[in-house]
């Protein structure tokens, strides 16, 4: 195994050795080269050294041996998201949607770490590396994808299987660490009386059938027929559930409203830009990119008073629509599983259960009957 570059401070250190200096006292520590565990060495550097190169003696040879019989000695970061993109990500079935973001993960892994050895990669490697970089949900997500990478590396013979999973063993983060806030409904009506006639009709659309950004902005009006509503969800599109026919006549008022823009378009989500330029995936001029939705639902989030004092990474985006609307069916009794779960098109009901937490503090009613007279 190729050694790991070395900072100043510890290039007159063995490989593997540390030193670390609190109150003017230099503590050394030896880094397992197998399991990546530090283990005290104390504050002799000329005893700590000497261990080291004993230790080192024993355990590297050893390793060294083990990665050449696998054929993973030489065999970086960068190797393992080639193979992962080409035999594993084609079988997933993602929607195109779902592929672009996992892309981002896989280039930003490999920008940060696509020239470190596979079996260099331990527990406190990983861990540093995300606690370093991210916080709240791209940690959720970036771990979850060394996951996978790593999981697959070790089904695919190019990680030391006794070593197990080093991102399944880090600090697995809440979902409800994230730094959004919960919508209220209150705060859903401040921000449509603010907004745009089109923006208004895209937070009822999103509202009422629990439909995400993609979906809203995707809708044309040849799709609601007979107060029916055909929509296909962008992040599961290949999967059984991601097809829907969505009774729901409450949709007739708002699409009769948006037909009344005096702007021909086939979208119901549409308007007048301002100028009118080509953009990636937009097939008429009227169409909404996600981007320019996302920035215009911003924009008019942040001149509502409600957001004044909240810090922007706070607030919430227009995704929470889609879990306000689920929590207000459940409060209106709703079921989860006949009527709610499918509607969301989500194939796991904790799904569901996630969108509809946060919305409210919950009480537990006890007794306490001791007497104490």
């Amino acid at each position: 195994m190729a050694p790991r570059k070395r900072l100043k401070k510890n290039k007159d250190l063995v490989e593997n050795l540390y030193g670390s200096t609190k109150n003017g006292v230099t503590y050394y520590q030896y880094k397992h080269p197998v399991t990546g565990q530090y283990h005290s060495m104390g504050t002799n550097k000329q005893e700590a050294n000497a261990a080291a190169r004993q230790l080192n003696s024993i355990l590297i040879p050893e390793r060294n041996l083990v990665a050449q019989v696998m054929g993973t000695a030489d065999k970086d970061i960068n190797h393992l998201i080639y193979r992962y993109r080409k035999e594993l990500l084609p079988t997933k079935g993602l929607a195109s949607g779902t592929e672009k973001i996992l892309d981002y993960r896989l280039k930003r892994i490999e920008r940060d770490l696509g020239n470190k050895l596979i079996d260099e990669m331990d527990v406190q490697t990983v861990a540093e590396y995300l606690d370093d970089n991210f916080e709240r949900d791209a940690y959720i997500k970036h771990r979850a994808t060394l996951i996978e990478l790593f999981r697959f590396a070790i089904n695919k013979g190019l990680y030391p299987l006794e070593m197990s999973n080093p991102a399944e063993v880090t600090y697995a983060k809440s979902e409800y660490e994230k730094a959004r806030r919960r919508l209220t409904l209150e705060q859903f009506w401040e921000i449509h009386a603010k907004a745009e006639p089109w923006m208004q009709n895209a937070m009822e659309i999103a509202l009422i059938t629990l439909q995400g950004r993609a979906e809203v902005i995707n809708m044309k009006f040849s799709d609601y027929q007979d107060k029916v509503l055909k929509v296909v969800r962008q992040k599961s599109s290949k999967h059984e559930h991601s097809h829907l026919m969505i009774h729901c006549p409450q949709l007739e008022e708002i699409v009769t409203r948006a037909r009344q823009s005096k702007i021909a378009s086939p979208y119901i989500i549409h308007r007048r830009p301002e100028r009118k330029v080509e953009a990636e995936g937009r097939d008429h001029w009227t169409k909404l990119t996600p981007n320019t939705f996302t920035a215009e639902f911003r924009k008019t989030r942040d001149k509502c008073e409600s957001f004044k004092n909240v810090p922007r990474q706070h607030r919430p985006t227009f995704h929470e629509i889609r879990a306000l609307g689920s929590w207000l069916y459940k409060k209106q009794g709703f079921d989860n599983e006949t009527y709610i779960q499918p509607l969301m098109a989500h194939a796991d009901g904790k799904m569901t259960e996630h969108y509809q937490q946060g919305h409210e503090q919950r009480w537990v009613k006890v007794e306490a009957g001791l007497k104490i007279k």
